[in-house]
């Protein structure tokens, strides 16, 4: 299938999942000759839809990339995600037309990205082939980064597009490309910028000279990192910043793109602010400063939990987030440093992201990773996952009233040959909290409530959490992997889903022998008929904030999904 259906068959599909122009709530199912067919009334016609039933994230997808409409002369085919987005587009709403009209250039980046990363693929391959021996911790690291990069995220359809990179940006700064490139500086009066914690600046900072500025002038300036890409974006700077002339420090791109490897210390990370979106239009990849402050909370309380709960101890750290910077509220201009922990020997991280690449010999690559000796066989290590992500997450939500959005890309894990699988936590500004759990469960820590910035972590139903269990760490970091690992023919399909089943329900029984309630999340995990899906489309894209209501266009749900848990009941 070429760029072009592929993404349109994503299109369409994602449009069933979300109930897109009402195209599930409106339709009719009709079985003509053996085949089912969903009948939408578009605004102009009828279209006819070929689907087959599905119990993983929704009842229905699409057969092929290809529909049909009815004229006066009967059914004639239509095709192309461009005549489709045209077909179900509402009439008569300004803002929302505009909104798909821009989506179809998305749409466009997706696909010619798309090309170009397929290409990439074929003439790396020498490279993503290298065995994980041969690879230092930092290669390794960069490794798995690289070869998640070319696989689509599970549901937002058009994740391919780096919107806003050019063919030249891409090649550049994508981590498809995986190019060595250096950073560029911003020196500003001291006093300008805000150091969460100046006692962890590392000891490569840059001194002024090194950028390419007079020490002695600049003696009482800071210099802040600049991705390339934004410097010429930099329209209005702060009174008294200067651009630093020479560019200094060699980084790679990691899978954010926007966070950045350094060649030389590879355990350093910079998150610096991106000019690009991702995920949808109005998810432009810049840095909130009030986010460092609740990411580095969360930093903490994370590992002070994870040192005295007896369920969590051992199964996580989380990085060192403890350096960042910004002036005053500028999105622009803020850094984040993100330090790991020093490599264990035979150490490969890797995020959850990772998990269903393919290597261009056609292996899976974390087949690849389990041939090592000491590592447990698939199904094994299936086994460990599952029991690694229900013990550490359940946890947070029923004891500490913690969720967290550890998506695939932030959720890391530690494999090494002849030890525990474990995760490697970071980039936790966006959780959810339930306050009066987290008090009854943490005393010594309430105090720290107060403290956190965005007024949308702390929550006041239980909902909130499940709602972030399910779509992030269940639909996102299991059952995607899952699937992606039953299709590659490493693990059967019921067999895994049993076991994450089993999985969940141990971490349950344990937790309620230490008193802890399990029966609301026994509710929404077993016996809910639907789970919640996160309409990443409609909420990123098709949608205005004021149509959608959404307070954050990350964590907007329909309750529309089969419940998959139910499969490893029988």
């Amino acid at each position: 299938m070429n760029q072009h259906d592929y993404i349109t068959l994503r299109i369409v599909d994602t449009c069933l999942r979300e109930d897109v122009s009402g195209l599930i709530s409106r339709s009719r199912l009709v079985v003509e000759q053996g085949q089912q067919w969903l009948l939408y009334p578009a605004e102009r016609t009828v279209l006819r839809l070929a689907v087959r039933p599905s119990d993983y994230m929704q009842y229905w997808r699409a057969i092929s990339p290809e529909w049909e409409v009815r004229t006066a002369t009967g059914w004639q085919p239509q095709a192309g995600y461009a005549a489709w987005l045209a077909a179900i587009m509402p009439d008569g709403e300004d803002e929302t037309r505009q909104l798909f009209a821009t989506y179809k250039e998305e749409a466009d980046a997706a696909v010619a990205q798309g090309e170009l990363c397929a290409a990439a693929f074929l003439q790396q391959s020498e490279t993503l082939l290298r065995p994980p021996v041969a690879m230092s911790w930092g290669e390794r690291l960069r490794h798995a980064d690289q070869l998640a990069s070319f696989l689509d995220h599970p549901y937002y359809p058009t994740a391919r597009a780096k919107f806003g990179f050019s063919e030249a940006d891409l090649r550049q700064y994508a981590p498809e490309f995986c190019q060595r490139f250096t950073l560029r500086w911003l020196a500003l009066p001291r006093e300008q910028l805000t150091l969460t914690e100046p006692a962890a600046r590392p000891a490569w900072w840059p001194q002024p000279h090194q950028v390419g500025l007079e020490d002695a002038q600049f003696r009482d300036s800071a210099l802040i990192p600049v991705h390339p890409l934004t410097l010429p974006h930099l329209n209005t700077l702060p009174a008294g910043a200067v651009v630093a002339p020479k560019a200094w420090l060699d980084v790679y791109p990691t899978l954010s793109v926007r966070t950045v490897q350094l060649a030389d210390f590879p355990a350093d990370h910079l998150k610096i602010p991106l000019s690009m979106r991702t995920l949808g239009q109005k998810n432009i990849r810049l840095i909130k400063p009030s986010t460092l402050y609740d990411g580095q909370w969360f930093a903490g309380v994370l590992t002070e939990i994870g040192a005295q709960d007896s369920l969590l101890r051992g199964k996580y750290r989380h990085v060192d987030e403890r350096f960042c910077g910004h002036v005053a509220e500028e999105k622009q201009l803020a850094f984040l440093l993100r330090r790991y922990a020093s490599p264990r020997a035979g150490e490969t991280l890797l995020p959850v992201a990772a998990l269903g690449s393919k290597l261009p010999d056609g292996r899976l690559y974390l087949a690849s990773l389990l041939e090592q000796a000491g590592m447990p066989d698939a199904t094994q290590w299936w086994r460990d996952y599952c029991q690694l992500m229900a013990d550490v997450h359940l946890t947070l939500w029923l004891r500490y009233g913690i969720a967290l959005e550890s998506n695939q890309q932030n959720a890391v894990l530690s494999m090494t040959p002849g030890e525990a699988l474990t995760l490697v936590m970071k980039d936790n500004d966006a959780a959810r909290i339930l306050p009066q759990r987290f008090r009854a469960a943490c005393p010594p820590l309430a105090e720290r409530l107060a403290q956190l910035r965005d007024e949308r972590i702390c929550v006041e139903d239980e909902s909130a959490l499940a709602q972030m269990f399910i779509t992030i760490t269940l639909q996102l970091c299991l059952a995607a992997v899952l699937e992606s690992l039953a299709a590659a023919n490493l693990l059967d399909r019921e067999a895994a889903y049993h076991t994450l089943r089993a999985a969940l329900e141990s971490s349950l029984v344990r937790l309620e022998a230490e008193g802890v309630a399990t029966a609301f999340a026994r509710e929404q995990l077993f016996s809910a008929k639907t789970q919640p899906v996160k309409y990443l489309l409609l909420s990123g894209s098709l949608l205005s904030k004021q149509a959608s209501g959404a307070a954050d266009i990350n964590k907007f749900y329909g309750q529309s999904g089969p419940n998959f848990l139910q499969r490893g009941a029988h």
